[in-house]
């Protein structure tokens, strides 16, 4: 395999980036060698010179050294120095060694960054889309013998978190709960998995919105139990609101449910969700929660009320049977 002398990899799907360096690093240095030959700095505490001076050194019994660099604000601002430094040297990295950068934040604008792509690889972690997502659990499913159809699949996405490592912590406890040639249903996930705090505040909003105050408030307290703060569930609920109210203004101009989601950058199930809660609430009203929900953060946040009474407060305000 022919390598690049320097790589870096980034962006928000943290499982692909995990993934991949594991990929590059054994094929790079050999386990019995790894010790001898692999050089690793993580965070901001070291100097450009340092990681020059690991790159510059001969690899013990093995054609090549590796030197990881994890999370050091290089290819941001910040770091001026360092960064310009090790700008310079890139293009000369010996053939003995090879960069690998695992960062967070990214300006492609820098010079390091250009300079990194010009010698090496720079590869951008996107999220994967839908498509990608069904995909990657039915080869999943296939690789461990289960069966599975695309609507539980889909089901699955709509109830876990989204990112590709939840999702994988997700089948390994449906692998877990099902035997080899079963297939996954829709009650295995709802049996075993965790649903993420978005799928919590659709179902939240759904009970404001078919005047269920009970089941809202219910919903709320299994919240809390689960360690979720009153503030961020009051900014997940806003969020929800404003989701709905924009998916339903631009729906009415004969936008497309995918249109929407790219206009919004979320998924399209999101905005299928949305568009199906707008019909639970006028216009009016839902301008008329995020308002409250503005109001009831200025409150908590200025002291003059609690954010668990706040919350409820709103909850049962808007699932009251007076409130559209």
């Amino acid at each position: 395999m022919r390598f690049r002398r320097v790589y870096l990899l980034y962006g928000e799907e943290k499982f692909l980036v995990h993934h991949y360096e594991k990929q590059l690093r054994a094929k790079i240095i050999t386990p019995d060698t790894e010790c001898m030959n692999l050089d690793v700095f993580d965070g901001k505490n070291f100097t450009a010179d340092q990681i020059l001076d690991a790159a510059q050194t001969v690899p013990f019994m093995s054609e090549r050294r590796l030197v990881l660099v994890r999370g050091s604000h290089l290819f941001a601002s910040g770091r001026k120095a360092d960064s310009e430094r090790l700008a310079v040297f890139v293009p000369d990295i010996p053939d003995t060694a090879i960069l690998l950068f695992i960062e967070d934040d990214v300006d492609r604008r820098g010079r390091l960054f250009k300079k990194v792509n010009e010698a090496g690889l720079a590869v951008e972690m996107k999220a994967p889309s839908e498509k990608e997502l069904l995909d990657w659990v039915t080869n999943m499913c296939k690789k461990r013998e289960r069966k599975v159809s695309r609507d539980t699949i889909l089901t699955l996405l709509r109830y876990t978190a989204h990112n590709m490592e939840s999702l994988a912590n997700e089948m390994e406890k449906l692998f877990g709960v099902t035997s080899v040639g079963a297939e996954i249903t829709r009650e295995d996930i709802e049996a075993v998995c965790t649903p993420a705090l978005e799928t919590r505040i659709f179902d939240l909003v759904d009970a404001v919105g078919n005047k269920r105050p009970e089941r809202a408030l219910d919903i709320f307290s299994n919240m809390l139990l689960m360690k979720e703060q009153p503030l961020v569930i009051l900014v997940m609920i806003a969020r929800q609101f404003r989701l709905i109210t924009q998916s339903k203004a631009l729906a009415e101009k004969m936008r497309s449910a995918s249109e929407i989601a790219a206009l919004l950058c979320v998924r399209v199930f999101i905005v299928t969700e949305c568009l199906r809660q707008a019909n639970q609430f006028t216009s009016e009203g839902l301008l008329s929660a995020l308002r409250d929900c503005l109001e009831a953060d200025i409150n908590i946040k200025s002291g003059r009320i609690s954010d668990k009474l706040a919350v409820e407060t709103l909850i049962i305000k808007y699932a009251s049977a007076l409130q559209n």
